[in-house]
């Protein structure tokens, strides 16, 4: 047994990088393993590569944004149910044709936050659910939309916290491309 000289993590003899961190063992430090730096802790973000910058996909995977990506795709999919609430109460049972309009505004916007973490999408969801929920309460007299709301805020605050830890990222990266 041996012991990552990055974060200290138990490990097979046999072992070639940290299941943790992703660091190489070495005789010599964090050497190059046949020639190729595989991966360094790089802080709070799990694995990052050494040899050129992560695109924001491939850092929205490293090990270190799990929660980030988690509170994203839940976001997303309460999009996705209400997406479909409103399909089924409004336009199936109540015919209303222009509620299309709102399904195809909620899976566009989902979408949006679901594959590109946009924080474009997830002011625009909070802002249609401010109106939504206004909407509800004026005209209908029905507390509504308020899942809708919470979706928004979540995405919100993710999306900023993803663009943040972005950021920061980009400035720690000991080699660009």
């Amino acid at each position: 047994m041996k012991n990552c000289p990055q974060c200290g993590k138990a490990a097979n003899d046999s072992e070639k990088f940290c299941a943790l961190c992703g660091a190489t063992f070495s005789e010599y430090g964090n050497a190059p393993v046949n020639g190729v730096y595989a991966y360094q802790n790089a802080g709070p973000y799990g694995n990052a590569p050494l040899t050129k910058a992560a695109t924001k996909q491939e850092f929205l995977k490293l090990d270190g944004n799990k929660k980030i990506r988690k509170e994203l795709n839940s976001s997303a999919i309460l999009c996705y149910v209400c997406a479909g609430i409103t399909l089924i109460l409004m336009y199936v049972f109540i015919g209303n044709v222009y509620s299309l309009i709102d399904v195809a505004l909620l899976i566009g916007l989902g979408l949006g936050i679901h594959l590109k973490q946009s924080k474009v999408c997830a002011v625009a969801l909070c802002s249609y659910a401010a109106v939504n929920m206004l909407y509800c309460l004026i005209v209908l007299r029905i507390f509504g939309g308020y899942l809708i709301l919470i979706a928004g805020i979540y995405s919100v605050i993710y999306t900023f916290k993803l663009d943040k830890l972005w950021k920061q990222y980009q400035q720690d990266l000991p080699y660009r491309n």
